[in-house]
């Protein structure tokens, strides 16, 4: 993977580095602000070239403000460790791509880490460049730090996370099964352990209606879970992936006596870069729950699948 490749490169050429760079006692490490600025940068050519990339210039122009807001806030050490790091890896690749495209017979494909490469340079040179100088564009609020960590990430950092979404589910208990659609919400507090993982927690409700129609009579009973989900999620680049437990409480408007379960979930998710410190996303994903049998309640089981959406707001 090319991002990952770039981040290992910036924590090798760091730590190289160390003794020259070493931050102040209280103050974060210089290689975390090159591997952040590295991965906000990324982060914006990824999703730019989802979008169909064409001309470099204009492409660049489009992320510039992001761009600079990281930029700006690095470190100029942070920010030239970075473009160093950028000259390796594409050295290493067999840059420059102009070169490598002839060579491998004019199929972009044979390049793709290398053209990803030298577009996060081509766009870490121009914001250097227009961070620099008299006509300076970095907001005169917006200091370089050397505790910078990135933008666009939950690295080393407390989030609160408000998601929400449909679900389509189905429910099996005493040899039946009904189909019910309905929603839940949750709020959970995360904590980015590096530009790679985090660790959120927190609360859910949900409910969903089913159809249960027979001979005689259609009804749509109403049941409800209440939940406190365990989530780790993996970050990479505009892209994220969540493996979830979670202990619940089920009930239903029938019956409101709980009964506990378990859940297992997974879910993919996409996001956007932050806006005012919020970072929406939205994902797809599926849920396993096993309700335990009780004096008042069969064992039962629910299979959970549907959209998310997510605004991860760093405060």
């Amino acid at each position: 993977m090319k991002a990952p490749g770039l981040v290992l490169a910036a924590l090798l050429a760091a730590t190289a580095a160390r003794d020259a760079t070493a931050a102040p006692p209280g103050e974060a490490p210089r290689d975390l602000a090159v591997v952040g600025l590295l991965v906000d940068l990324e982060k914006m050519v990824e999703m730019q070239q989802s979008l169909g990339w064409t001309i470099d210039r204009y492409e660049i122009d489009e992320m510039m403000s992001p761009a600079l807001m990281s930029v700006c806030s690095a470190p100029p050490e942070a920010r030239v460790a970075a473009l160093d790091v950028l000259d390796a890896r594409i050295r290493d690749l067999g840059g420059p791509v102009e070169e490598a495209f002839r060579r491998r017979g004019g199929d972009l494909g044979e390049v793709a880490d290398l053209l990803f490469a030298t577009r996060v340079r081509a766009l870490l040179s121009e914001a250097m460049r227009r961070a620099h100088g008299p006509d300076a564009e970095c907001p005169f609020w917006l200091r370089p730090s050397p505790a910078f960590r990135g933008r666009e990430t939950d690295a080393y950092r407390t989030t609160l996370n408000l998601e929400g979404g449909g679900l389509v589910v189905l429910e099996s208990a005493d040899g039946r099964a009904l189909l019910g659609a309905g929603g839940s919400a949750r709020l959970l507090l995360g904590r980015g352990l590096n530009e790679r993982w985090t660790f959120l927690a927190g609360g859910e409700f949900g409910g969903t209606a089913q159809l249960d129609q027979t001979e005689t009579k259609t009804r749509f009973p109403i049941s409800f879970v209440a939940a406190l989900p365990l989530v780790l999620r993996h970050n990479d680049l505009t892209w994220h992936y969540e493996a979830e437990i979670a202990s619940l409480a089920y009930f239903t408007q029938d019956d409101p006596r709980v009964s506990p379960g378990l859940r297992l979930g997974a879910l993919v998710g996409v996001s956007a870069l932050r806006v005012r410190n919020i970072m929406p996303w939205a994902g797809i994903g599926i849920a396993l729950e096993h309700v335990l049998e009780t004096h008042r309640r069969p064992a039962q089981w629910n299979l959970k699948t549907g959209a998310r959406l997510g605004f991860d707001w760093d405060f």
